[in-house]
Parts: C-alpha cells; structure tokens; sequence
C-alpha cells in the first residue's frame, strides 16, 4: 500500500558560491563561536522523569536549563549565540492559566538571541502570541509567516537577523512549519500564510550573503525531515537549528555540507554546536555538536527564574492539587511506542464515542505520571492540550490502514495507538507495507472494504485519508475524558498491553 504526495515547484534563485575549502587542523588561531540551542520546552517549568529510561531521575525545568545556558555561554562568553526553535509554552498548567505569559517572562533573563515561532505557539491565537513575544523580549525570525494583506513578514516579527560575534556576521533566518493548518485552527491563523521552506530560504539567502554574511543559520520549527531536505534543497546553508519532530540528535547530522541540531524537548537537553572559523576568510572549517542532558541532581536552580515563576507556580499548585488517583509505578507514554498513558487515552475516546473502533495520536501525551498519589496537574502535564477535540467520522478498513502506515514511516515522529484494535508491523519491509496483521478484538481481520465508525484526535482527522470522510462530528475536549478515565480506572500499574506489536528489537531512541 503506497500514499502519494505531490510536490510543488518554486524557482530557487542562485546564490552565491560559499563552497568550503578542505577542512584545516583546527588551531588556537581560529574564532570560536557556540550556538547552545533548546526546542519545543512547551512550557515546561517542572523538573520531570527522564523519559528515556522510565527511571526516577529528574531532569529539566527552565529554571535549570537557564543555569546550564549561562554555564555554556561563560565559557565563550563573546562568542555563543543562544536560540529557540519554538513551541514555546503550550503543554503545562502554568503556561494555560496566564496564555503562555508566565513561561515567556520566565525566558526572558534567558537573553535568547533569536527565537523562532512554532505551531504551539499559535495555539491561544494571535492575540495570546502577541503577549508572549511581548513578554519574552526577544527577537523573533519568522521569515515564512506573512501577512496575506501585502506578503510581509507577520507583525512582530522580522525574517532573519545579523549578528557580530568575534568579528564573524552570524545571520539567523526563521521558519515555522507551513503545514500548521494540520495542527492550528483556521481562526487562530487568520490573516496569515505559511510559505514553504526552500522558497521563503532561497529569497533570503542571496540577500543576507549580499550584507556580509558569513555563516548562514536557520532557526527552523519544520522537523528533522524536513530540515534535512532543506539542506539538500539549498546546500549555502551552513547550520539548521531545528524544532517541531522532538529528534535528539546526540552529535548532529551533516546532509551534505550543512550542519543539523535539534536537542530533543521539554527542557530535558540543551544542544551545543561549535564552529571553528578561519580568522581570514570568515569560513568554517570545522564544527561538532553535541546534546547535554539538564540533570537535576548538577545544577541548581536559577533565582532569577525561581522568582519569576514563584506567583505561578503557587496559583498552579492551588488549582492543581486535587488528587485523581494512584500510580503504583511510574506511568510511561511514548510518541513511537503505545504505552501505558496512550492506551488510557486512546481506550477513554472509545469509551466516550461508542465507535466501532479508533486511531489516536501518540502525541498527544507528553509527560510521565511519577508513581504515588497523582494530581490534576501531574495529568494534565501528561495530556496538556486543553483544545485538542475528539471526532468520530466514518473510514473503510482500508483508510485506517492507510493511516496506521502512514505513522510507521521511517520519518515519522508519531504512532497510531489503537483502540478496539491490534496491530503488528514490522519495520523492516519496505515503508506503506509494514503492518503484517491488523486485528479486531475477537481475533477476525480488519475488513478493508467495511465501512466503521472511527473516533480519533482531531488533528489526526485533518490528515489527508480523512480530511473529506463522511459522518463527520466533533464531539468535544479529549483532556477530561483522559482525566475522568484514570479516576475511574485508579489505582494504576504500568502494563501496557501488547496492541501495537513491533517485529524486532526497537533501534536506540532519538525521539523525544
């Protein structure tokens, strides 16, 4: 079974010719210039279990993260740009009560040198985002959101900067993802477009070589994927800082001549990207990244931050304390795997809806529920998304399988958790004929030609297989479902069941 995608052309002017010379020995002589880097925090205040390991070790939280950023940045204090890839707020309590207000103005002694906008970060609307950038103090790139009235860069906003570091102009073009229409409401988004990458870069390319740059960074919330056929696409590029997929990439990855970093999200990492620069021709002639885990236990907390977010912090414990249930162990969720928290999930949308049976968005989940008593803000810092509905629609069979491969392709940073339904997969045939059985609970195929109810996250139901399907209705939040389904079902072991089967051992994590 194979989806089909169809690509538009846009005419990419040339640039100028930046070809490297032949890596040199790197030397005391060379300019050094770090880019420390975070991506997708989505508000995330608290200190959390490491989701790597489903341990108890503690990591994260801003008021740390901002002690290993001005650790970094005082080992080349002259020389170290900080940036943001975006999803700045939306995914914690204390971020919905004050619309993302409170998180900004906890970022801004973070002194952030750019900071790209992601699709999160429309999420209130445009008023919302308007006081977060107001409040963050920063300066925001957004080269690929324009204003439908006259093509330019959205209020707020410019499509790249120019920095001086040690005598190097550093230029940082933003972008946001332009399928974001999949993940924001159109009313939250009216007035605005969303440009493709390659042609919004390839404009603004030539015009920041034209002003003297001399490395060219960009501050991207499109994902890995998407980044590296960017750097394919436009190979004058020498660094993408990269959002939006959560990937973790532990040393980078080159795509040709262009350096990739993205430092996983939520706080857990910060990434750091170092370029060595020949002091004569202003070129790169040698860099390495490498991703730093923001462990609890190593760093104290930043008083500036700590002050900020106290007043928060109180209202959010006051609103959140109420105890919904027990946890017996730890409580894991996954975005690859269907864990525990997507299976109460995925089975409370089944539940509510009546379908016949349904798909949910691994992503959806967020955080881990820490074993013990749980609170209503340790659930919704696990499912923080307030206006993400549920909807039940009609799909054949075959749909839902088109859909369900869809999420195991190898660039894919979602699973289809089922529900009223089971399936194995494996991943090492080729992509669109993965899933090798796909099961109703009484143990009878999935009838491709049959007709079903299907309840599923509203964001799923906007993918191409259902954009148009019949008997569409959507039937309101999914976070009180989630939240009425753990009391309902308390206390809690974490042992998932077996209805997503992989047919061989999972490769190392590099999601997030």
């Amino acid at each position: 079974m194979h989806s089909l995608r169809l690509l538009g052309q846009c005419h990419i002017p040339a640039v100028p010719d930046r070809a490297r010379p032949q890596p040199t020995p790197v030397t005391q002589e060379t300019i050094q210039i770090d880019l420390v880097h975070v991506n997708d925090l989505h508000g995330a205040v608290d200190p959390m279990l490491d989701g790597a390991t489903g341990g108890d070790s503690l990591v994260g939280g801003l008021s740390r993260l901002k002690t290993a950023i001005d650790r970094t940045r005082a080992e080349n204090p002259q020389g170290t740009l900080v940036l943001n890839a975006g999803d700045l707020a939306e995914g914690s309590m204390i971020a919905y009560l004050t619309r993302g207000r409170s998180v900004a103005e906890a970022m801004k002694p973070f002194k952030f040198d750019a900071v790209a906008l992601g699709n999160h970060d429309f999420a209130w609307g445009q008023a919302a985002l308007s006081g977060m950038i107001g409040a963050l103090s920063a300066p925001i790139v957004a080269a690929n959101v324009v204003k439908t009235s006259d093509g330019t860069v959205m209020d707020g906003a410019v499509p790249y900067v120019m920095k001086e570091v040690q005598g190097v102009n550093v230029a940082v073009i933003g972008l946001d993802t332009p399928n974001i229409r999949h993940y924001v409401a159109d009313e939250k988004l009216e007035g605005l477009d969303f440009k493709g990458g390659t042609e919004t870069v390839a404009r603004y390319l030539p015009e920041v070589r034209a002003k003297g740059a001399d490395v060219v960074v960009v501050l991207s919330h499109m994902g890995f994927e998407e980044d590296r056929k960017l750097a394919r696409d436009l190979p004058g590029i020498d660094v993408i800082v990269g959002g939006h997929s959560h990937t973790k990439l532990p040393e980078g990855h080159r795509e040709g001549e262009t350096l990739i970093v993205q430092a996983g999200s939520l706080s857990k990492f910060m990434g750091r990207a170092t370029l060595h620069i020949d002091p004569i021709t202003r070129r790169i002639i040698h860099s390495e990244a490498r991703v730093i885990p923001v462990l609890v236990e190593e760093l104290s907390p930043d008083p500036e931050v700590e002050r900020i977010l106290a007043p928060y912090v109180a209202e959010a414990e006051q609103v959140g304390s109420r105890i919904m249930g027990v946890a017996t162990e730890n409580l894991r969720h996954g975005h690859r795997e269907a864990h525990k928290l997507n299976q109460i999930h995925a089975d409370s949308l089944l539940k509510a809806s009546g379908a016949d049976l349904g798909i949910c968005n691994s992503r959806t989940l967020r955080n881990n529920v820490p074993k013990g008593e749980v609170t209503f803000k340790d659930l919704y810092s696990a499912l923080p998304f307030t206006e993400e509905n549920y909807v039940v629609l009609r799909a054949t069979g075959r749909e839902v399988l088109v859909e369900i491969e869809d999420d195991l392709r190898d660039s894919a940073t979602e699973l289809a958790v089922p529900t009223g339904l089971r399936y194995e997969y494996d991943p090492s045939l080729p992509e669109g004929s993965r899933v090798v059985s796909c099961t109703l609970p009484d143990g009878s195929p999935l009838d491709l030609d049959r007709e079903y109810t299907v309840v599923m996250n509203e964001t799923m139901s906007k993918k191409k297989v259902f954009r148009d399907a019949p008997g569409r209705q959507v039937l309101g939040p999914v976070q009180p479902l989630f939240f009425e389904a753990f009391q309902q079902g308390s206390p809690w072991l974490d042992d998932a069941d077996d209805r997503v089967r992989r047919l061989e051992p999972s490769p190392p994590e590099l999601q997030e």
